[in-house]
């Protein structure tokens, strides 16, 4: 059995510009993270969007539903 795993940004996948102090998104952490926890699942990580959820509408809910 696979295990999909949605990302759709966060706090973990944020990280800090040095020269102007801002957070952004770059690409997702998950898949470093399960390595890491050395995760032997069959698991599949699809990207669907990279945003701070202060700033998710109700059309970003509707795409993750």
């Amino acid at each position: 059995m696979e295990i999909a795993i949605i990302v759709t940004g966060g706090t973990f996948d944020k990280e800090y510009n040095e020269l102007n102090g801002e957070m952004f998104f770059k690409d997702t952490h998950v898949n470093e993270m399960l390595s890491l926890g050395r995760s032997r699942l069959d698991i599949r990580v699809q990207t669907l969007m990279m945003k701070d959820s202060l700033y998710m509408t109700d059309d970003d809910r509707r795409q993750i539903l």
